[in-house]
């Protein structure tokens, strides 16, 4: 198993220190993981330039000559269409392995208990699908993330609204990840929901990343085992792997 979505105390949110995580990354037998911390790129956000990019690489090359586990260093970039130039200028400025793109804003509405009573899944839709056409990204992070807290959202309601999102992912290559989050928190499902992820292979999609969203080490590959069962199911054989923004498939 491979997890790709994990925040260490390296993201403001972070309760786990990487080192926790690289053993609990052991215990569950990974054989590859990687960290995905949080860059926010908004001046008004509570995260902003909280990640020292530095000290987080040089942090996880000591954790490489400790450990036998391969661990690749990624981002999870919070993307807003106004932000590309800045969003441009900071990924010039650094290497990672991967880049996860999220939408955890639209038009200035954060994703709390309250989103959908100030905005509509379609202009999450919409926000989501500039993101896959910026040209930025790897993956594609928990897609309907704004379903997190309940309520009476169905994917088949919005499939009109999805589908062409699915459809760019496809086009441009990118990869669409599967997480497994929303299984612990209110919505209890995944990001997106699996039936999504049929709309996602019947359009021809193949390249997924599987990640937990870990934000302490005890959440590491968190329901792995039931969600690959369900993938297979679908129809699914393999996962991506990355190395310098390059990528490979890896069997499931």
């Amino acid at each position: 198993m491979i997890d790709y979505h994990i925040h260490s105390t390296f993201s403001i949110d972070g309760r786990s220190h990487p080192r926790d995580y690289v053993c609990s990354a052991a215990d569950h037998s990974l054989e590859e993981f990687g960290f995905s911390e949080h860059v926010d790129l908004d001046p008004t956000w509570e995260g902003y330039n909280y990640l020292d990019y530095s000290r987080y690489h040089e942090a996880l090359e000591k954790l490489r000559e400790e450990f036998a586990l391969t661990i690749k260093c990624g981002i999870e970039l919070s993307y807003q269409k106004h932000l590309e130039p800045s969003i441009r200028a900071y990924l010039s400025s650094i290497s990672c392995d991967y880049v996860i793109g999220s939408v955890h804003d639209v038009n200035g509405i954060s994703m709390d208990d309250t989103f959908l009573e100030h905005a509509t899944p379609c202009s999450y839709f919409e926000a989501v699908k500039d993101m896959t056409t910026s040209g930025m990204i790897d993956i594609v992070g928990h897609l309907e993330y704004f379903k997190r807290w309940g309520g009476d959202y169905s994917s088949s309601d919005y499939k009109a609204a999805i589908v062409p999102v699915l459809q760019t992912i496809v086009e441009q290559n990118l990869f669409l990840e599967v997480n497994t989050s929303g299984l612990r928190h209110p919505v209890c499902d995944t990001y997106p929901s699996l039936c999504v992820m049929e709309w996602y292979r019947a359009l021809g999609g193949t390249l997924i990343t599987l990640g937990s969203d870990a934000h302490e080490a005890s959440q590491v590959a968190f329901q792995f085992e039931p969600v690959l069962f369900q993938l297979k199911e679908i129809g699914f054989n393999q996962v991506v792997i990355f190395d310098g923004r390059t990528w490979c498939y890896h069997p499931l």
